[in-house]
Order: structure tokens, then C-alpha cells, then sequence
């Protein structure tokens, strides 16, 4: 199974509202962030995956190819808007694909507890300034050994720079520090893999979470970590 890109047609329709990933050197960037993400998945069959932030939805093709069921998610401005741009067209490609308007925030108010075998959260979790409470809320919606795949920006030198240079001037991720994150999410899950990109460079952080079995041993419990395997 190989990372599928999105049509030519829906690229061109999304063009004008996709900023500087419109650039063709940036979009493989951007598409070695996504294609790095699906296969670190790709070997298994899942029975549910949750993307969270999906935006226009570039990565939903190629994981409606492992899922039984993919659920593509975001807030309600950008889902309502990305559905006439991007989505709806992938979607007709996708039988198994739904589309949800979900803010992370309140993930389990709206995907029942312990549901989802994966959930993929690529460049989102910068965003959130209230990020644990979101992967506490993502914990809750993982299944005991369920997996949580992430990739926020390192915000290190080498990433300034390259912002700079494709034209973002301004403060991008308020409040979002890049230490305090990596060091909270081990602190919830098993790190199983982390890696960086794109082609090994830090400028993104990827990792690969596994939520912990809770064991019960005489009328108490302790967190068992298990691999993939």
C-alpha cells in the first residue's frame, strides 16, 4: 500500500486557500509529513481511525485504505469550509470515510470512550493552547493499546528561518512551546517511535504513542505498556 496524493483537480481547487503549501517544493514537504505518518501504519488493519484537524483532508485517502472506518475531523468553520473545497470530493473516492465537525477540546462528547484503535493528529496540537486537556480527551477516546500518532513543529532555529523564508513573518503558534509539549506527552502514553521531518531534518516532530492497559490486581491497578508488536 503506498501513500495515495490527493487529485491534481482537487489540488488546483484548493490552490487559492492552501497558502504556501501551494508551492510545489513546499507540498512535498508537507506530503513527506503525511506519507512518513501512513507508513508507520500501514501494516495493520484498523478498525477505527480518528484524524483530528484533517483540513482539507490529504491524508484521508491513504488511510481509508487501512481503516474498516476513518473519520475525518475539525473545527465547525474549517470542516463546513473545507467540505466544498476538499472533503466532499475525497469523500465519494472513500466509502468508508465520515466526516465530523469535532473540537478536540470535547472529543469524547461526541466519539464514544475507548472507540478509536488510532487517532492521528498532524501539525494541530500546536494550535491549542489548552493541548492537555486535548490529549487527555484523546486518551479517553483510545482504546486500551490504541495507538496516537502526532507531528507539531520544533520551532527550533531552522524552522524560523524556513517560515521566514515562505513568507510568515507574524507569531504563528501563540502560547505553543515545543519542549513543554514532547515532555507531557510521555507523561500519558508509551512512546513507542518518534522520528523527525521532512528527510530526517528537525523541522517537524513526529511521534508514536500507545495508550497504557490498566491492569487490575487485587482491588488495585498499574499500567501495563505494551508494543505494537
Amino acid at each position: 500500500m503506498k501513500f495515495i496524493k490527493p487529485d491534481k483537480s482537487i489540488i488546483e481547487k484548493a490552490k487559492p486557500y492552501i497558502g504556501p503549501y501551494s508551492d510545489p517544493i513546499l507540498r512535498v514537504i508537507y506530503y513527506d509529513k503525511l506519507k512518513r505518518v501512513f507508513n508507520y501504519l500501514k501494516n495493520r488493519r484498523w478498525k477505527l481511525i480518528l484524524e483530528i484537524g484533517c483540513g482539507e483532508g490529504f491524508l484521508l485517502q491513504s488511510l481509508c485504505q487501512i481503516g474498516e472506518k476513518v473519520i475525518g475531523s475539525d473545527i465547525k468553520e474549517t470542516i463546513e469550509f473545507s467540505k466544498k473545497i476538499t472533503l466532499n470530493e475525497i469523500k465519494k473516492k472513500c466509502t468508508n470515510l465520515e466526516l465530523k465537525e469535532i473540537d478536540v477540546k470535547h472529543l469524547s462528547s461526541v466519539i464514544d470512550k475507548e472507540s478509536c484503535d488510532v487517532i492521528v493528529a498532524v501539525s494541530v496540537l500546536e494550535h491549542i493552547p489548552e493541548y492537555k486537556i486535548a490529549i487527555e480527551e484523546i486518551k479517553t477516546c483510545l482504546k486500551p493499546k490504541g495507538i496516537f500518532v502526532c507531528v507539531i513543529p520544533t520551532e527550533n532555529t531552522l524552522y524560523k528561518i524556513g517560515r521566514k523564508v515562505i513568507g510568515y513573518h507574524n507569531e504563528y503558534h501563540k502560547a505553543y512551546n515545543f519542549e513543554d509539549l514532547r515532555a507531557f506527552l510521555p507523561k500519558n502514553f508509551h512512546e513507542v517511535k518518534t522520528w523527525f521531518s521532512p528527510f530526517h531534518f528537525p523541522l517537524f516532530f513526529s511521534g508514536a504513542y500507545q495508550k497504557p492497559r490498566n491492569i487490575i490486581v487485587e482491588g488495585s491497578s498499574y499500567e501495563h505498556h505494551l508494543d505494537l508488536g
